[in-house]
């Protein structure tokens, strides 16, 4: 028994992500780009383009936990109940439409797995969500989460991307900007397209919509807020096709649902 507790133990360590490797330091990740090819760049908390959480904007935070993971402060790692309704929605559709991947192990395949769509690859990444829960704090998940996350262009972290779109730094992102940074997270090669061309794609309008209403409806921004973002959310020109949401609250963050998946990623 010793030994099949040992043998257990090992398979174990080989199969779950080192993610106490995110207590430590840095971890090494590969990115491609059109203009550099595939590149490595080491990310961590003791690198020069790392933004600590307290220099991100808050309204950019809002937007990505509204668009990527609501419930963020509710789950420990894996969260069941967006897993149950994902399950019931592509059942439905009869192919893969919606996702349940919490930020947290969204970190987990940033940072130490491939984007195969495998099972083997989503156990590791579970496994891996729930032990970075055990060891990190909420807030630590979310650092890591906005220095891994890629954004077109090439682009990686929203420190990077804040200056490479917008010539500002994250920590002073405005309402508009940072839910034009969120929006393009499932598909940054694909969504990015309206940023750098300075105009909202028609689909761009109705996600931009989208993420501003979630956040109006959890109480992140105000009416006044939301009224000046769609006025001006398409570089300057109102958005459209996005009317105010019928149920406006200002209750607390991860209560607000709005029936529309956004995250599809696997």
């Amino acid at each position: 028994m010793p030994g099949m507790a040992l043998l257990a133990g090992i398979v174990m360590a080989l199969f779950v992500p080192r993610v106490w490797q995110l207590r430590d330091g840095e971890v090494l990740v590969s990115r491609w780009s059109k203009k550099e090819g595939l590149r490595d760049l080491r990310i961590g908390p003791t690198e020069s383009g790392w933004t600590p959480y307290q220099k991100v904007s808050l309204h950019l935070i809002h937007a990505v936990l509204v668009a990527e993971d609501d419930r963020f402060y509710k789950h420990r790692g894996l969260d069941f109940y967006e897993i149950w309704q994902s399950f019931v929605v592509n059942v439905k559709e009869k192919r893969f439409v919606r996702g349940a991947s919490t930020i947290t192990q969204q970190v987990v395949k940033l940072a130490f797995l491939s984007s195969d769509k495998t099972i083997i690859r989503k156990l590791r990444e579970m496994l891996g969500a729930v032990l970075l829960e055990c060891l990190m704090s909420k807030e630590e998940i979310l650092a890591w989460y906005l220095n891994l996350i890629e954004l077109g262009d090439g682009v990686s972290g929203v420190g990077e991307a804040s200056r490479h779109y917008f010539q500002t730094e994250a920590e002073l992102l405005t309402v508009v900007q940072s839910v034009h940074l969120a929006m393009i997270l499932p598909g940054p090669n694909r969504l990015s397209k309206g940023l750098r061309r300075g105009r909202l794609t028609s689909f761009g309008h109705r996600r931009f919509g989208l993420i501003l209403n979630k956040m109006l409806v959890a109480g992140y921004v105000t009416r006044l807020q939301w009224e000046q973002a769609m006025a001006r959310g398409n570089f300057g020109s109102p958005v459209v096709d996005s009317p105010l949401p019928s149920k406006v609250t200002s209750g607390r963050p991860g209560r607000s649902r709005v029936n529309e998946p956004i995250n599809a990623s696997w």
